[in-house]
């Protein structure tokens, strides 16, 4: 789905649900056709941006909710630092409030001689961590056409790079396939078989996103296979080649697996081959 309607179903605007993907704190799907980034927003999408807004509101910092995302198992850890981190921010600002109400704000000061009277409580707290290591300047609000377009560019470059990587697992994967299809044919004259294996090999590389599950399960079928024989031969010598090739395609069908499901390299080389 557009962003319009992202918007219109988490209630965040678009430079916001844009920063959150700056940050990549979601991942959705794009491609860039002449020049211009295209993003496909999805239902997980849509909860995982409700989710963060929930932590935000929260005062959880970016770099916090992303390592409960990336971390699961870190959330116990970063729950404690933030507790603590907000049982003593608590304590400060009542310490604050405390001294506010001690305050004759009927006379009037300037910001130097208000500082000066809270001066009992500044001195026991330390700058804001924004403060001490700041972002870059302008990085949102306040930066200049300039550095929006040199930041744009950088992110197309990041898009181009992610877009390369795929093809070259795609390509690899699908090459790979192909010439196992040729060896099969010549030597069990299986013909059919490889006019199949060059044609879902095509369509991979074409974006056919579902041809994935057929060499997944091509691959599922292989590891088994090979899973197989090795225990078959388990009681006799099975000449070391054999086994070193064996288990070798045991390693590649269970890599290419994964690369297929999860790399998102893959995601975007596919998307943009389906969309452009």
């Amino acid at each position: 789905m557009k962003i319009k309607e992202v918007c219109e179903r988490t209630g965040l605007t678009e430079r916001t649900i844009r920063y959150y993907v700056e940050e990549e704190l979601i991942s959705p799907r794009s491609n860039v056709v002449n020049g211009r980034e295209y993003r496909d927003y999805s239902e997980r999408d849509i909860a995982e941006l409700n989710a963060i807004a929930d932590m935000r509101k929260l005062f959880f910092t970016i770099d916090e909710i992303k390592t409960m995302k990336r971390s699961p198992d870190q959330i116990a850890e970063v729950l404690e630092k933030y507790r603590a981190k907000t049982n003593e921010d608590v304590q400060a600002k009542t310490a604050i409030l405390l001294a506010l109400e001690r305050l004759d704000l009927s006379n009037a000061m300037d910001m130097e001689a208000l500082a000066r009277k809270l001066k009992d409580v500044s001195a026991n707290l330390a700058l804001p961590q924004h403060d001490i290591s700041p972002p870059s300047f302008g990085k949102f609000d306040g930066e200049s056409k300039e550095e929006r377009e040199e930041e744009y560019e950088r992110y197309l470059k990041r898009q181009e790079r992610r877009y390369k990587v795929g093809k070259g697992i795609v390509f690899a994967i699908a090459a790979i396939n192909v010439a196992a299809a040729i060896f099969s044919a010549v030597i069990n004259l299986a013909l059919f078989s490889l006019i199949v294996q060059i044609a879902i090999s095509i369509a991979l590389f074409a974006g056919v996103t579902w041809v994935r599950y057929v060499f997944i399960f091509g691959a599922a079928l292989s590891t088994l296979s090979g899973f197989s024989l090795l225990m078959q031969w388990g009681e006799y010598s099975l000449p070391s080649a054999v086994a070193v090739l064996i288990v070798g395609m045991m390693v590649y069908s269970v890599v290419s697996c994964v690369l297929l499901l999860r790399s998102e390299a893959v995601k975007e080389f596919l998307y943009t081959q389906k969309y452009s």
